[in-house]
């Protein structure tokens, strides 16, 4: 069984927090017994807390599975081995965040006309797609700016870290909204599940204008319907943020139920 790294996570309510990425354990006491010693690494380099899984950053691989319906997973899913949860409870964790995915039924939803009329929102022409995530990148920034554990990265590292998922997204399920001016304030991306078939995956949904996001969702569910699929996925919802409420308002039903765990040291 491979051991947990510790690395600077972004801080945890104001706490210098270190971030454990660890495997999937064999057996949730010799996992419990490798997180303790990663606990204890971080506490001797100055940590005041601890959170895992997490690979760095939300940038990374994190998260583990608390929750699930038994349907098939989707592509870009974050999956654990089934004694990992009870490893870090051993461990003496608890539950940092929640997250969730969950499942709707393609359709538009009547919300075509949301927030400002001077804004437009378009589906990529399929080209320069290094131009249309370094657009995507600014909007993503600003609009998860005060999200917990999020870390703002540099223009390459976003274009190199969502590059594999536009390679398998079809044009007209990447949109960009933008002001009168020209200005991008808004991005979604999703794609066609090779994995979950007859899925749309929606995985990033962000705007910097009210109202916004719910129209370029309400034109994905209305495109997935006009293509023949058979469900939308609302891919990793951070609980207690807009896409989780915007996701009940499309008819959401979980299908997976997510925790970062965490302690204080």
């Amino acid at each position: 069984m491979s051991h947990p790294t510790i690395s600077e996570a972004p801080a945890w309510d104001g706490r210098r927090t270190a971030a454990i990425a660890s495997p999937k354990f064999a057996d949730a006491l010799a996992g419990a017994a490798l997180l303790q010693a990663a606990e204890e690494e971080a506490r001797r380099a100055g940590y005041q807390a601890v959170v895992g899984p997490m690979a760095g950053d939300s940038w990374g691989s994190y998260r583990l599975l608390l929750w699930s319906d038994g349907s098939t997973p989707f592509l870009g899913e974050p999956t654990t081995g089934p004694f990992d949860l009870e490893a870090y409870l051993r461990a003496g964790f608890t539950i940092a965040e929640t997250h969730s995915s969950a499942v709707a039924a393609p359709g538009p939803r009547g919300f075509a006309g949301s927030g400002a009329s001077d804004v437009s929102v378009t589906a990529w022409d399929g080209r320069d797609p290094a131009a249309v995530l370094g657009e995507a990148h600014d909007v993503v920034m600003a609009a998860f700016a005060n999200t917990a554990f999020f870390r703002p990265i540099p223009r390459e590292r976003f274009i190199a870290a969502y590059a594999p998922a536009l390679a398998h997204a079809d044009p007209r399920f990447v949109l960009a909204a933008r002001d009168a001016a020209g200005k991008p304030v808004g991005f979604t991306l999703a794609y066609p599940d090779p994995m979950r078939k007859g899925a749309i995956v929606l995985k990033t949904y962000a705007a910097l204008v009210p109202g916004i996001g719910r129209r370029m969702a309400d034109v994905i569910h209305a495109t997935a319907a006009e293509a023949g699929f058979a469900e939308v996925v609302h891919a990793l919802m951070r609980d207690g943020i807009a896409s989780a409420a915007q996701s009940r308002k499309f008819g959401g039903r979980t299908i997976r139920r997510y925790a970062l765990m965490g302690k204080l040291l």
